[in-house]
């Protein structure tokens, strides 16, 4: 029994003498990532047993665990190497494993170019970073750095390519989790924190508490003051960017901000025809704290308090009868009785101000207004004759049931043609011009106190019935109604009428349809009143 005991504590003593040629001792507490100086030892240690100095495809820390891929002894092969703390006897020891083989990834074939130096990363500066990274992801609840992994980043386009050292530190509180992103030196240029309380709770859209500068800070960082955005749409939890590109003419990139940072898309796409200079705006001219102002104005315009308020897109308008305007574009949906169900969508246009320029109802809520009535006439015209201000001078205006078209002189390019339409939603401006509707002639023009021998009073009405003893037609069988003011009517393709006005002055012409359109009867009246042209239906 002696003897066996002897022989026990002789092999206790042997097993403690190895172990101590293995490694040596460590704190049971102590921790590569956050104890200062660690990561540093415990990497020149793994060196000095690779026997060089190693060139590493990628590093991971943990707290208690570094591990290395370096260059293997032949062309082509990795060799992973891992220096950890073990528990022996009640005992903390480190221990070193290697080489063991090991692959990369496979996205880029030009291997040899994702390997680095140990003089490229601050390891010393491990604690600093790990401390930083969890101040960044601000979790809820205590927080720790579980891991940390060094590397090239791969490029996708326009090939798999090894780009610049990352370093990728995964925070964690157990509920919440976060990846910080540093540069080689460790200073942090972005994270993803999609699985954090900030960014499932965020509401760019239904609460003013997000990150605003934030935001704004890393989209400067892109585009600084640089007058080249098309438009800005802000989402529940995005903000999504388009910007004609700096060096491809004709060409637009998309950009994403989330509270994980900035994406820019890898694809371009084409601009639209007649996308125009004059619609760009720059980032000094966006205000994301007045969200908040811009969603309550257009709400209460909208109607509907129960309505879902989809996003908020900034663009500068075109459409309009001076110059390009900067508006928010506030895109509702209506909800049904039954849960989600959408019934209809809209939009309400308001400008930073907060002037309300266009609300554009579904259809089951919008206006039912007679726009041939007197008082819908006399109310466009007067709305007219506000866009285009005392000057104001038109070739054509042409009433119909649901809205009016309109031919004139463009206001912010006086000398020009320009088209518009106004409908429930408000007045817009048409892109597209036939060749003849293009051509300035000063002859063609007139100013709409040239229609009050028209308009005034019950003129209107009074056309209306005289066009219908004249072509012998009733409203039970012809109901539908046209207006059309303009000196002369039907334009041919040189720039001139058919039936011409007598005396330089407008002309109205009373067009009656029946319901599916296929008769059709008109009649021409000049400024005293005579008629000018008659075709029966």
């Amino acid at each position: 029994m002696r003897a066996t005991t002897i022989a026990a504590r002789f092999l206790v003593a042997g097993l403690f003498a190895v172990l101590l040629s293995v490694a040596g001792p460590a704190r049971a507490d102590s921790s590569y990532i956050a104890d200062p100086g660690e990561a540093a030892r415990a990497f020149d240690a793994l060196v000095a047993e690779t026997g060089g100095k190693p060139h590493m495809h990628a590093l991971e820390l943990s707290d208690r665990r570094l591990t290395i891929d370096t260059l293997g002894k032949r062309p082509g092969e990795m060799d992973e190497w891992q220096i950890g703390r073990v528990t022996r006897l009640f005992l903390e020891f480190e221990t070193i494993v290697g080489p063991r083989p090991v692959r990369s990834a496979g996205l880029v074939g030009d291997t040899d170019s994702g390997f680095f130096d140990r003089s490229e990363i601050a390891l010393e500066k491990v604690p600093e970073v790990a401390a930083s990274a969890i101040a960044y992801a601000r979790l809820d609840e205590e927080a720790h750095v579980q891991s940390i992994e060094i590397s090239r980043q791969v490029e996708i386009l326009p090939r798999p390519a090894y780009g610049d050292i990352r370093w990728s530190i995964y925070v964690t509180s157990g509920r919440e989790s976060a990846i910080v992103r540093t540069d080689a030196a460790g200073n942090i240029i972005g994270a993803d924190l999609a699985n954090t309380n900030r960014a499932r709770n965020m509401d760019l859209l239904g609460d003013g508490d997000w990150p605003h500068k934030e935001a704004r800070d890393a989209l400067f960082a892109v585009f600084g003051d640089q007058r080249r955005l098309r438009d800005v749409t802000v989402r529940p939890r995005a903000i999504s960017v388009t910007a004609d590109h700096p060096d491809a003419p004709g060409r637009k990139e998309d950009y994403n901000w989330t509270i994980s940072g900035v994406t820019r898309s890898p694809l371009l796409s084409p601009l639209m025809h007649g996308a125009s200079e004059d619609e760009l705006f720059s980032l000094q001219e966006v205000d994301f704290t007045a969200l908040a102002r811009i969603r309550a104005i257009a709400r209460n315009a909208w109607g509907h308090e129960s309505a879902k308020l989809d996003y908020m897109t900034l663009r500068r308008v075109g459409e309009t009868t001076g110059k390009p305007e900067l508006r928010w574009i506030v895109t509702f949906t209506e909800l049904g009785t039954k849960a989600g169900e959408a019934t209809g969508s809209g939009n309400v246009e308001v400008t930073p101000d907060g002037t309300v320029r266009k609300v554009a109802l579904p259809a089951g809520r919008a206006s039912a207004a007679d726009w041939l009535a007197p008082a819908s006439i006399s109310a466009t015209l007067g709305q007219l004759g506000r866009d285009f201000g005392p000057g104001g001078r038109f070739a054509e205006i042409v009433f119909d049931a649901d809205k009016a078209r309109i031919l004139g002189e463009d206001p912010a390019h006086p000398g020009a043609m320009a088209g518009f339409e106004a409908d429930a939603a408000g007045l817009s401006r048409t892109r597209r011009l036939m060749p003849w509707d293009e051509q300035f002639r000063k002859e063609r023009l007139f100013d709409l106190k040239a229609l009050t021998v028209f308009t005034d009073g019950d003129g209107l009405a009074d056309f209306t019935a005289r066009t219908y003893r004249r072509l012998q037609a009733d409203e039970e069988s012809m109901p539908q109604v046209r207006y059309a003011f303009a000196i002369g009517q039907i334009m041919g393709p040189d720039g001139t009428y058919m039936v011409p006005s007598p005396d330089g002055r407008p002309t109205l012409q009373v067009r009656l349809e029946n319901a599916d359109g296929s008769r059709i009867g008109r009649v021409v009246y000049d400024s005293s009143g005579r008629e000018i042209d008659v075709r029966m239906p």
